[in-house]
């Protein structure tokens, strides 16, 4: 019976994972209103590597071309016209058939490829959503130069962060919503323009469990993870925070726990490090900002002076919690939380988990707006 059920499950599996298998095929059609002479037909390389000519052909009197080659599996492949325009397809079938017009190429058409006609329909889409967060984006920067009142530019960043959320899902549907791997690899190679990485990450693992055959979706996930494990702190990220339990400068403990239930921005600082006192008017502002959100700040210093310590929190005007055992770099929170240098922050949500980190300037400020509705 044991058999059995794995025999199914296995079916099961085939037929939602299904990948096609590949081998030659054609790409055949018509372009309009061109003087090109000829038109190529290149491979993407699933790795970044340079676009590879597969086929040219030379275009008949009324445009009329055939274009041929061998895929692996499902790609990414580039039609070309020479000094001309350039098509993006998949080679999900044996006959493609492709129809464009030099003068507007960026309505072809497309027959016989799913993949094809899907990828033509996301990069209008894309384009866009990418316009509305771009405006957005623009409006609330040259509100942010002005005199404006503050009301006015409370409301452009809400647009900006509600448009940069909407553009983001849009990514993430249109991963999860397609069939197509080599599609899948394209849309995530866009979202490192605006999703973080941990994002990016649980597309490319969702995408790869589904397409477990596929070589270009496993080049990018190895790419992602080694990207991660180059910094070891992208790996506290949408984990439970190491739990902090240390002196105030009275001498009461304070342990991170304490906080659950309140979205908390530790920040590592020391009175002297630069860096650390040159960013700490950014903190003091978010802090002051979003203090009646359901937002705090837990300063954690790696100082080894009492009195340097408490005399920078003061002259800071850092009027949050802190906390220190005065070891320095031999304080118990470096090893937990990964520091390399300072500052350095995590932002953690009421469960106790770190949504972000190493949110330094108007970085700070907008991770907050995003997350304190």
């Amino acid at each position: 019976m044991k058999k059995v059920f794995i025999g199914i499950l296995a079916v099961v599996a085939m037929a939602s994972c299904k990948e096609k298998k590949f081998g030659a095929f054609v790409v055949a059609g018509k372009i309009e209103n061109t003087k090109a002479e000829k038109i190529y037909l290149e491979e993407l390389p699933f790795g970044g590597e340079n676009p590879v000519v597969l086929d040219s052909a030379t275009l008949g009197k009324a445009g009329t071309f055939e274009l041929r080659a061998l895929g692996k599996e499902e790609g990414l492949y580039l039609i070309s016209a020479q000094n001309g325009p350039q098509v993006l397809i998949i080679n999900d079938n044996k006959s493609i058939k492709l129809r464009l017009d030099a003068n507007n190429f960026k309505a072809y058409t497309t027959e016989g490829s799913a993949a094809s006609t899907s990828l033509h329909q996301f990069l209008e889409n894309y384009s866009n959503e990418f316009r509305k967060a771009a405006d957005a984006f623009m409006m609330a920067d040259s509100l942010g130069k002005t005199n404006a009142n503050d009301s006015i530019k409370t409301v452009a960043n809400l647009q900006r962060d509600l448009q940069l959320k909407n553009f983001n899902t849009f990514l993430t549907n249109s991963v999860n919503n397609s069939s197509s791997p080599a599609l899948r690899y394209y849309i995530i190679g866009k979202a490192f323009k605006t999703m973080d990485l941990d994002e990016i990450k649980k597309l490319a693992d969702a995408s790869v469990e589904k397409f477990k055959e596929h070589t270009g979706l496993a080049k990018l996930k190895n790419l992602i993870d080694m990207q991660i494990s180059s910094d070891p702190k992208l790996a506290l990220l949408n984990k439970p925070a190491p739990e902090i339990s240390l002196a105030d400068t009275s001498g009461k403990i304070i342990s991170l726990s304490s906080y659950k239930g309140k979205y908390v921005l530790v920040d590592f600082w020391a009175s002297w490090c630069a860096p650390c006192r040159a960013e700490n008017p950014n903190v003091v502002a978010a802090y002051n900002k979003f203090k009646d959100k359901n937002f705090t700040v837990l300063g954690v210093s790696l100082d080894n002076d009492k009195a340097a310590w408490k005399g920078a929190i003061e002259e800071d005007h850092l009027t949050w919690n802190h906390i220190s055992d005065l070891k320095q770099w031999e304080s118990s929170v470096v090893a937990p939380y990964k520091i390399t240098g300072i500052p350095f922050n995590v932002l953690v949500d009421p469960d106790g988990k770190i949504i972000a980190l190493e949110l330094r300037g108007k970085a700070l400020e907008n991770k907050l707006q995003q997350v304190l509705k």
